[in-house]
């Protein structure tokens, strides 16, 4: 007599067969688990004890002070916080663990600063066009942060440089020089594009405010240009940002490192992914 085992029955052979060996496995394991029979799945009996079987978890700020006051109480030996200056941003790891006996490295904590309004606020008008009504309340909007200079570098309150940007009047001049040969002749235009306003003409401004929560007040310089035509065009630039921008990330940087100087928490710069 013969059997033959149908493919039903092969595959509870083989799941007893899986279930068995995976609950000798879990034998030795620290986290209490069990094994599902549907499909010989783990399940993780974490969630029923009254307590985690390790601390893990995600802990996120734009506060500097928040962010180091967390994380030099939880660091313990291995703590390692990666500074990644490009983006403002910086991460610290509780559980990376070594070489020999590496951790989860899921307990974690972020941080992620902030652009402040004035600083936003900044970076939005920064190179685009706009109407002399647009560009004057936005001086007075932010008049406090202000200081206009005029051409000899004279000092201009920021609501004085408002009035005269909204009295702005374009003259333009023609000037045409003509010729005569008894062969030939010879014609040439030329025309010329001025603003003025009755006031004294700001050419420049400074813009101070903290740019982001946690680092120090710093000026900005804006160039005012004027683009003629029926209506005169305005567009204030933020002389060397690129500059301005790689400065901050020098201070974030050396404001965390010196922050964990007397810390279990070691400091490097770049971004980390587990």
């Amino acid at each position: 007599m013969s059997y033959s085992l149908d493919s039903g029955a092969i595959e509870k052979v083989q799941t007893l067969v899986l279930s068995q060996f995976l609950e000798e496995k879990l034998s030795s394991v620290d986290c209490p688990a069990a094994v599902i029979p549907a499909g010989a799945s783990i399940e993780s009996l974490e969630r029923l004890s009254l307590e985690r079987f390790r601390f893990r978890g995600k802990m996120q700020t734009a506060s500097i002070e928040d962010f180091a006051r967390y994380s030099t109480g939880y660091a313990e030996e291995g703590t390692r916080c990666f500074i990644n200056a490009d983006e403002m941003r910086a991460v610290s790891v509780f559980n990376l663990g070594t070489l020999v006996n590496p951790g989860h490295a899921d307990n974690t904590a972020l941080l992620a600063l902030k652009k402040t309004a004035p600083y936003s606020s900044l970076l939005s008008i920064n190179g685009e066009r706009h109407t002399q009504k647009e560009l004057a309340e936005w001086l007075e909007d932010w008049a406090e942060n202000l200081l206009g200079f005029d051409a000899e570098g004279a000092v201009l309150d920021a609501k004085r440089s408002a009035a005269a940007i909204r009295k702005i009047s374009i003259e333009s001049i023609q000037k045409a020089d003509f010729e005569d040969q008894d062969f030939s002749g010879k014609r040439s235009l030329m025309e010329s594009v001025e603003a003025r306003t009755q006031d004294i003409m700001p050419v420049a401004f400074e813009f101070k405010c903290v740019p982001f929560e946690g680092l120090k007040e710093r000026p900005f310089k804006l160039r005012l240009s004027i683009i003629g035509g029926d209506r005169p065009t305005l567009v204030l630039r933020i002389v060397q940002l690129e500059a301005q921008q790689e400065d901050m990330a020098v201070e974030f940087r050396d404001l965390l490192v010196e922050k964990f100087k007397d810390s279990q928490v070691e400091t490097f710069i770049g971004a980390f992914t587990a």
